[in-house]
């Protein structure tokens, strides 16, 4: 791993490379030839870990029941895995999409790169395995991780940074699908969560540039079969309905038994990982023998689906719900794999169940149950997802079928309002608010601009611990000119408290009352990257003099305070500057 990272640093070091970046080129086109750069990276990675896994699963057999043979192969295999991500680098878990996220929003795009090579392995040798996980989101993770290793090597500014990880999600999904549009989409819609993305010329670009570099290395190929679907009769479209609503009530189902086995893992078996994914494992293999389609992504029985070669119902209903449960399990294990392809795997299983269901039943309606898997694909990816014109404009670039848009925009919609009303939040957010990281919200995303909390909040901030009695806190405060203290026990966030309080205790004779009983511990609290006028909102509708600015890691780790003066001063109000002859004034503009 360490002489793969050194070959890499090696490579950024020569000078042919480095003649590229002469001292004198500009930021501006220096961080265009990065983004070509990590374009074409992200397109060699898509290829190489889909030969790779490709490979070694023809090796291990693990496309068919398990045999000991290739129990002792993919065992050895997710053992290393494993073993990689539980003991030396937890970051390499799960997708990894959520993680850019937190990167970009926590971190300023910075990715470790020893972190990101190693991902490589990890997702090569756990979806080796069989275990019922996709490699798109690992793509999408890796790349955006040399897309932030390249900025950070030629010291861009931040935001330069965190754009060079957004265009290295954007090739990443490009090139693992080859759908460059709907890798933009993505990219805008779910890892920036801003549609109006101001780095969008670069995004296009990687994503070209990404699947361009993919077709060089493998040829034109797509994920599946061109199809030719239409719609037959306007009565189909009541069973296009019911697979949305079917999807609506599924995601969020799935998504709860992702959380479910995630929570009992993290909580339960915090110190037995690496045991939990080798049980998993022996699931995975018992399962096989069930149904052997329950291994890996699945792609070869979503192209089955699609082309209406698995009618019978009850086959359907068996293998959407081993597919379920084994991808809850694996996901929940906190190995290294993605949810991309087993997402749309249950979408298109569900699809052709509500079809030949409903073609048993009203056979005079001729419907195609491949036509009803191509929705069920989309329908349940807006649902677990919440990409709405994603789980669209995907499903045309895989397949690309454009007959039937209107049957898909109606089951999409209907899978993307039910599902957001039953549960907030996409799969991605949920697992990141299971660990304690509160991402943006698409509201914040409208209003983050470029005046953001951190650069007006008060980081010297005053505390009082909680077990201070009354009189002790009015000793501590009544000469400073602050209406209003954090409360803290450990150095954690307890709650806020104002003097008027602290004095009325006085007054009443609370004088050895503890302050964490009196202070409010409903606390409104911001975070460092929101606008400030998510702050100044929040002062006026909840009538507070000051907010403490929390970590997103650890929202009760106080890290400022803001007040409506320190927004009025980022405005330009009351701010101390120099005139022309060097003397210091007051600017009230």
């Amino acid at each position: 791993m360490q002489r793969i990272k050194n070959t890499f640093k090696d490579f950024l070091k020569s000078s042919l490379f480095r003649a590229i970046f002469k001292d004198q080129v500009t930021e501006e086109r220096t961080y265009f030839i990065l983004t070509i750069l990590t374009g074409v990276i992200a397109g060699v990675v898509a290829v190489s870990l889909n030969k790779g896994v490709h490979f070694l699963t023809d090796f291990f057999k693990t496309n068919e029941p398990f045999t000991l043979r290739t129990t002792l192969w993919a065992g050895t295999a997710i053992f290393i895995s494993g073993w990689l991500t539980t003991r030396k680098f937890p970051s390499t878990a799960g997708s990894g999409i959520p993680r850019v996220r937190v990167a970009l929003a926590v971190y300023h795009g910075k990715i470790k790169i020893g972190s990101t090579i190693a991902k490589f392995f990890t997702t090569l040798l756990s979806l080796s395995s069989g275990f019922s996980l996709g490699r798109e989101g690992p793509t999408v993770a890796i790349a955006s991780g040399f897309g932030s290793a390249l900025g950070n090597y030629f010291h861009l500014s931040k935001n330069k940074v965190k754009a060079l990880v957004a265009v290295g999600a954007a090739g990443g999904i490009a090139a693992a699908f080859n759908t460059p549009i709907s890798a933009v989409v993505f990219t805008l819609e779910e890892v920036l969560g801003d549609l109006n993305a101001k780095m969008l010329g670069s995004i296009i670009i990687a994503a070209v540039v990404a699947s361009v570099t993919g077709i060089v290395l493998t040829g034109n190929e797509h994920q599946f079969v061109e199809l030719n679907y239409k719609l037959n009769s306007p009565g189909e479209l009541f069973f296009y309905l019911a697979i949305g609503v079917c999807a609506a009530l599924a995601g969020p189902l799935w998504v709860k038994s992702v959380l479910t086995v995630r929570k009992y893992n993290l909580k339960v078996l915090l110190g037995h990982r690496l045991t939990n994914i080798m049980v998993t494992f022996l699931i995975v293999a018992a399962l096989s023998h069930v149904d052997y389609r329950v291994l890996g992504s699945g792609h070869s029985t979503i192209e089955e689906a699609l082309l209406s070669l698995i009618l019978d119902w009850r086959v359907l209903l068996t293998i959407f719900s081993l597919k379920f449960l084994a991808t809850s399990l694996c996901y929940g294990s906190n190995v290294s794999g993605g949810l991309f392809m087993p997402t749309l795997f249950m979408g298109a299983t569900l699809g052709s169940l509500v079809g030949a269901l409903g073609e048993n039943l009203f056979p005079e309606l001729i419907m195609n149950s491949g036509a009803f898997a191509l929705v069920g694909m989309g329908a349940y990816f807006a649902a677990v997802i919440r990409a709405p014109m994603t789980s669209v404009l995907i499903v045309f670039e895989l397949t690309r079928n454009y007959n039937i848009i209107l049957p898909l925009m109606i089951a999409n919609g209907a899978a993307y309002i039910i599902s957001l009303n039953i549960q907030k939040g996409s799969v991605y957010e949920m697992i990141s608010e299971q660990d304690g990281i509160h991402l943006p919200s698409h509201e914040d995303n409208e209003v983050l601009d470029t005046l953001h909390i951190e650069d007006a909040m008060v980081t010297d901030v005053f505390k009082l611990e909680a077990n201070l009695t009354a009189q002790d806190a009015f000793d501590k405060t009544k000469d400073l000119n602050i209406s209003g203290f954090p409360v803290v026990k450990n150095g954690d966030l307890v709650g806020m408290i104002s003097n008027n309080d602290i004095a009325t205790a006085v007054q009443k004779g609370e004088n050895d009352k503890e302050i964490f009983v009196i202070a409010e511990r409903k606390i409104i609290s911001v975070y460092p990257d929101q606008s400030l006028l998510v702050a100044f909102d929040k002062l006026r509708r909840f009538h507070v003099s000051r907010l403490p600015v929390v970590s997103r890691v650890n929202k009760k780790e106080i890290i400022g305070i803001i007040t409506a003066e320190n927004i009025a001063s980022k405005f330009g109000y009351h701010v101390t500057s120099e005139d022309d002859d060097g003397n210091e004034s007051k600017n009230k503009a």
